[in-house]
């Protein structure tokens, strides 16, 4: 049974909890349930099931609507940790357009306009502890990104990363406009363990 999750801010209209690994936004293929059905909430945007931290879910159609105009016109400022495979400059940013999902990966290099800036926060032989902030929303972008600048994720074999028990991949912070928390609202996850390269 999946516990449920840390709640990290909630109001009469969203919910934004602090998502485990494991487990899906909403419900697959094979009729396992998402979050958002455990939690009786509304989906605004998605994170993958190997992605832990800040998700947002809605209470009512309204907040559903307000978050989802949010992520879809771009005002929702998004920030990832990530523990990379190989080497890195010490800040950059990846421009490259990513498109369909197919067999478990995105194409990269065509589709739809996508951009990443990263910094790196520690390194240690090969690996290197990632800041990401994605300024488009795709399917997968973080991970798709880093692995097309050889930098994979730890844990994310469909990218070319290492095995490990997870992805090693978390929604650090999001910022995102809510009128009822004085225009904008910042919630943070906790960083989990393993994220530093030793």
């Amino acid at each position: 049974m999946t516990p449920r999750p840390v709640v990290l801010y909630q109001d009469a209209h969203i919910e934004i909890v602090d998502k485990p690994v494991g487990i899906g936004t909403q419900g697959g293929r094979a009729g396992e349930r998402g979050l958002a059905e455990l939690l009786d909430l509304r989906v605004c945007h998605r994170l993958d099931v190997g992605t832990s931290g800040v998700l947002v879910l809605a209470r009512t159609a309204h907040g559903q609507r307000v978050i989802s105009a949010a992520f879809e016109g771009g005002t929702v400022k998004k920030t990832y940790l990530a523990l990379c495979q190989g080497q890195l400059p010490d800040e950059g940013a990846v421009d490259l357009p990513l498109g369909e999902w197919k067999r478990g990966r995105v194409q990269i290099g065509k589709g739809r306009p996508a951009l990443t800036r990263f910094t790196v926060l520690a390194r240690s032989g090969t690996r290197a502890t990632v800041l990401a902030h994605p300024e488009t929303g795709r399917t997968h972008q973080v991970r798709a990104h880093l692995c097309s600048v050889g930098a994979p994720i730890v844990g994310d074999e469909d990218y070319g990363g290492p095995p490990a028990p997870r992805i090693f991949l978390h929604a650090l912070r999001l910022v995102l406009p809510w009128p009822t928390a004085g225009d904008r609202l910042t919630i943070e996850s906790p960083e989990p363990p393993g994220f530093r390269p030793t």
